[in-house]
């Protein structure tokens, strides 16, 4: 029995320093694991700082993006106020390239003739107190020059008008923008 004792008194030490390793070991693992969670604690307090940092950041680009989106608009409408002077200012170029081109040939040319020579000649004339003034004598040389037709005449042509088509002229006016795009619209008028 003296056996039995000792091999169960021996097989109790046995545990007992099992079980004291074991607990030597659980107690690391429990340090170690106490301390992954405090690193994962840290982690996670970083991980939500940034996160509102990059909402804040987000939430700034939102704002940075309405700031430019307001300033295209306003270009945008600058430009087309641009665009609209441009198209004005082209069409009046047209205009007055139809209309001088048709002075180049048509009967009013010698009125020009005319009124050219009387100004090489009225810079010769002695000053007199009823001479005219300024541009009057161009005027006063154009109505002598005009004839009126009678107002039947007017009528009947105008009569004559009603059923005819009047044939209209488009004319493509282009711009070139450094950007690299370009519009282009078309100018309609009637009997031009």
């Amino acid at each position: 029995m003296a056996n039995a004792v000792a091999t169960v008194s021996k097989q109790l030490e046995n545990v007992s320093e099992t079980l004291a390793s074991t607990k030597r070991h659980l107690a690391k693992r429990l340090e170690n694991l106490d301390w992954k969670i405090e690193e994962q604690i840290e982690t996670s307090k970083l991980i939500a700082s940034d996160v509102d940092e990059m909402k804040s950041n987000l939430s700034q680009i939102g704002y940075d993006v309405e700031a430019i989106h307001q300033m295209i608009s306003g270009l945008e409408g600058k430009l087309e106020i641009l665009e609209s002077k441009q198209d004005t200012t082209n069409s009046g170029l047209w205009h007055l390239c139809q209309f001088a081109g048709g002075f180049k040939d048509g009967p009013g040319t010698k009125v020009y003739q005319d009124v050219g020579a009387k100004l090489a000649n009225h810079s010769a004339m002695a000053y007199e107190e009823r001479s005219r003034k300024g541009l009057q004598f161009i005027a006063e040389t154009k109505e002598s020059d005009m004839v009126e037709k009678p107002v039947e005449n007017v009528k009947n042509d105008l009569d004559t008008c009603t059923g005819e088509k009047v044939k209209t002229v488009k004319t493509r006016i282009h711009r070139s923008y450094p950007v690299g795009f370009s519009l282009s619209r078309d100018i309609v008028g009637s009997g031009i």
